[in-house]
């Protein structure tokens, strides 16, 4: 994750993560469930991810990116794969 857009994604979903799980900062490369994250708190980061970053995050997607950097790579993908579908209509 080198450019600009992506490093912005990486501090959204950082911020949000923090938000979720009632941290001060988290590392990009940090395990998420060793951070602190259960099965309660999920839903609600998924829920937030989506609504900060206006996408539809498959749950399966979701459970293989286990840190912030891989949560944040994901979403970026998917956001450029977003755009070029909608610059193509």
């Amino acid at each position: 994750m080198t450019s600009e857009a992506a490093q912005q994604d990486l501090q959204t979903v950082k911020k949000v993560i923090c938000q979720i799980l009632t941290l001060d900062d988290i590392l990009p490369d940090d395990d998420l469930y060793q951070a602190g994250l259960t099965s309660v708190m999920v839903l609600p980061l998924l829920s937030e991810l989506e609504s900060s970053f206006q996408i539809t995050i498959p749950d399966a997607d979701f459970l293989d990116a286990r840190t912030p950097l891989a949560l944040a790579e994901m979403i970026h993908r998917r956001r450029q794969q977003l755009a070029s579908q909608t610059s193509a209509e």
